[in-house]
């Protein structure tokens, strides 16, 4: 944004004979200093001696609307804090001169605060494929004409940081001074988020952004994450929760649902993410039937870094219990259950000890299973069992039903053998806890009849049925 804005004013001032200034909106004690720097190079007489700060930056705002100071283009930089622009009463905005003279150029990371500007909005999109990649070669000292391979990995470097100017910049400053070609770059990027999180941490310099400006593309977003956490505490929480998704297609029920405090607020969960969107840290998906939303991943690592390692934990804990509760439990549901659900399962559970996490494994498993995903379905059910027999004991009739099921997986996918061997476990481990009488056992009895029938084991198949059989019509 800035750079378009001083491309413009280098273009303008060429052209024109209006005077240009430039100064930062993302604080009153900056914006000031600024405006005092204006009055001391002898624009406005008598200005400099206002002892009160207030007087003095409504003297110069009166300056810059009355005759004396000719045509202007006002530039302010960085109007990223609603509280500092919102309408006339602002801490900033209501020093900002009007009027048919000058030309006021705002950049913002904000939607709020160019909404309520009332100019004319320009949106700063991603930037075209050939633009990135001129930018990345131009910052890519000893590295001009790529090969083949350094192409291609130049192409998935700028896919993966979305074709961010400041990414971009970072990424080939770092291979300009440890003279490593963008193929190794690449290598080290994709090898897992540990590393992508240090390399986009970074500092480096560019002699275009100010002194105190930071220098990563990680640290960018921190100061926005500090923005939101003061002006809306659901906004940051919602935020929190998206990270612990999945980033990719998050229905707004997960969001909506959630629990969070406030949430229940129709108002105030459209403020949220509205304030989300607005800063370009989650995007909305246009889906036919269904409100979904995406988080960039930078955003993504980003936050994981901005966080303390205990709140990580907290937050990946509540997305966790918000997948689980909006899950469905019973089959009959499971077929309305779009498929953009199961990333997040899958995510939330993921390295999860939570007795929370099993009983959703088990769950996933058996909506697998009834989708005719056998190979998924197994994962689940082994994923299940090896947490239930952790934390509930190999004896535990809830384990003996992960056993169960992830032996008539095993059955479905032909394997008999595995699956025969996991019935009887399951049977003999019923018998032992339930008594053979107990439905649950005899429906062990019935599922390992059916294997051995799979078998050709016939005889013992028919064994277990007459067995399977008596003892239903006794109960």
């Amino acid at each position: 944004k800035t750079q378009i804005a001083l491309e413009y004013l280098y273009r303008c001032g060429s052209e024109s004979d209006c005077d240009i200034y430039w100064v930062h909106g993302s604080g009153l004690p900056t914006f000031s200093d600024e405006f005092r720097a204006i009055a001391q190079h002898g624009r406005i007489p008598l200005a400099g001696t206002e002892t009160d700060e207030e007087g003095f930056l409504l003297n110069v705002k009166r300056w810059f609307q009355g005759p004396d100071s000719g045509h202007w283009i006002l530039v302010i930089d960085n109007a990223d804090n609603e509280e500092d622009f919102i309408g006339n009463s602002g801490r900033i905005s209501k020093f900002v001169p009007q009027g048919p003279r000058g030309t006021l150029i705002f950049t913002t990371r904000s939607l709020q605060v160019a909404l309520r500007q009332g100019c004319e909005r320009i949106e700063i999109g991603k930037m075209e494929d050939d633009e990135a990649q001129a930018l990345f070669l131009k910052h890519l000292v000893h590295y001009h004409i790529p090969s083949d391979k350094e192409q291609q990995a130049i192409n998935m470097i700028l896919n993966s940081i979305h074709r961010i100017p400041l990414a971009i910049i970072g990424a080939a400053a770092f291979m300009t001074e440890t003279q490593i070609p963008p193929s190794t770059y690449w290598t080290i990027f994709r090898g897992s988020d540990e590393q992508a999180k240090r390399l986009l941490s970074r500092p480096f310099c560019d002699i275009r952004r100010e002194a105190d400006m930071t220098q990563s593309i990680l640290a960018t977003y921190f100061i926005t994450f500090d923005l939101i956490t003061r002006q809306m505490p659901l906004a940051a929480d919602l935020l929190r929760l998206i990270a612990s998704l999945d980033r990719q297609n998050i229905p707004e029920e997960l969001l909506s649902q959630s629990g969070l405090d406030g949430i229940d607020d129709q108002i105030q969960f459209l403020e949220a993410i509205g304030k989300l969107l607005g800063f370009s840290l989650v995007t909305r998906v246009e889906c036919e039937d269904q409100k979904l939303y995406e988080l960039h991943r930078l955003v993504q690592l980003s936050l994981q870094v901005y966080l303390p390692t205990e709140e990580l934990s907290r937050w990946r804990a509540t997305a966790l219990k918000v997948v689980s509760r909006l899950f469905p439990r019973r089959w009959a549901t499971w077929r309305d259950v779009s498929s953009v659900y199961i990333p997040h399962v899958l995510v939330v559970t993921e390295n999860s000890t939570d007795p929370i996490a099993e009983e959703l494994c088990f769950r996933l498993g058996l909506y697998f299973r009834d989708m005719g995903k056998y190979d998924e379905s197994e994962k689940m059910h082994r994923h299940a069992l090896e947490g239930r027999e952790k934390i509930l004991g190999p004896d535990h009739p809830d384990t003996l039903t992960s056993v169960n099921n992830l032996a008539l997986v095993l059955r479905e996918q032909g394997k008999y053998g595995e699956s025969e061997k996991m019935h009887r476990h399951a049977l003999e481990g019923r018998e032992k806890i339930l008594g053979p009488d107990h439905p649950n056992t005899l429906t062990s009895v019935n599922n390992l009849a059916l294997v051995l029938h799979g078998q050709g084991k016939y005889d013992k198949s028919e064994k277990m049925h007459r067995r399977a059989l008596e003892g239903r019509e006794k109960i």
